[in-house]
């Protein structure tokens, strides 16, 4: 018997797409679907922490930051065998993660959900010297760090549509490239940062390829890797990065990574995000959990 939970955002107007599959949900399974209006991320994780193994599908409705909090909710699960089938109902911003797993448009929910078919996904980690963060997408060390945190002061006196931009423009004019060291099994390096992208997925910032190619069901940790190189050399090549093409720069670096991987700065404290949420520390290990959670099957449309 299914048993289907489904978060929104309470922030956020559910778009009417959205709304008519709730309605559709509803009326399909009845007391089977259950519909929780969380209004911020800790309230959402504690009421996912306590929801038993009963339950098939863990839905969300929203973009990356909520879709984030359904995989630290379910990962951090008390109880080990609690293993739902993940999905998101894009109604965000930049809906990266939705992109980068390769959801396509028209991707039908409600079949996908009746059928239970499912497949697996993997998992990053994060940890600084006082938390743990897991993530599906991307988590960015660096510029895209503190942009977020900018984001977040702007959104409440701004909103967030006109935010991004300043938040981005304040950034540009104030951040300054940090020290750093990153070292695995098999990779070195020492030296300034503009940023640091580990990368499960693909796309990030609302629709930026940081890592061409990048699979979030492969089992590998891609990192992106921009040292000494300038803002202005970045900004220069956004066309080219949100058409997914690679930067083409001695400081620029793709790769495949050993696991785990470490990030340290001696000197300052670096901002980071994982999927958009803001996380700060000076030392940094990443990691990934090959095939760790569930999410609906992505149905193939030719």
């Amino acid at each position: 018997m299914q048993l289907i939970y489904c978060i929104t955002n309470g922030n956020k107007k559910i778009l009417r797409q959205n709304q008519e599959l709730l309605s559709k949900l509803k009326k399909i399974f009845g007391e089977a679907f259950k519909l929780y209006n969380s209004q911020n991320p800790d309230e959402a994780l504690s009421f996912i922490r306590q929801i038993d193994s009963s339950c098939t599908h863990l839905i969300c409705v929203g973009g990356d930051g909520t879709f984030n909090t359904l995989v630290n909710g379910v990962c951090s699960h008390p109880n080990p065998e609690f293993s739902p089938i993940l999905g998101v109902l894009p109604n965000g911003t930049g809906n990266d993660f939705y992109r980068s797993a390769g959801y396509p448009k028209g991707f039908d929910f409600l079949k996908e959900i009746q059928t239970k078919n499912f497949e697996n996904f993997d998992v990053g980690v994060l940890k600084t010297e006082t938390e743990l963060r897991y993530f599906a997408n991307i988590a960015d060390i660096g510029f895209g760090g503190a942009v977020v945190l900018q984001l977040q002061n702007f959104r409440k006196r701004f909103g967030p549509n006109f935010s991004y931009g300043l938040a981005i423009i304040k950034t540009f004019l104030q951040y300054k490239r940090p020290q750093v060291q990153i070292r695995s099994a098999h990779f070195h390096y020492e030296g300034e940062l503009l940023l640091a992208a580990f990368c499960n997925g693909s796309i990030f910032g609302d629709g930026l390829y940081i890592h061409p190619g990048a699979k979030i069901t492969d089992g590998k940790l891609k990192l992106t890797l921009l040292g000494k190189v300038s803002l202005f050399d970045y900004l220069k090549n956004v066309l080219k990065v949100k058409r997914g093409q690679q930067i083409k720069h001695p400081e620029a670096h793709y790769l495949e990574v050993a696991f785990p991987i470490e990030l340290n700065c001696v000197n300052q404290r670096l901002h980071a995000e994982t999927d958009g949420e803001y996380i700060g520390g000076q030392k940094f290990e990443i990691s990934l959990l090959p095939q760790r959670l569930k999410m609906l099957s992505i149905q193939k449309h030719n």
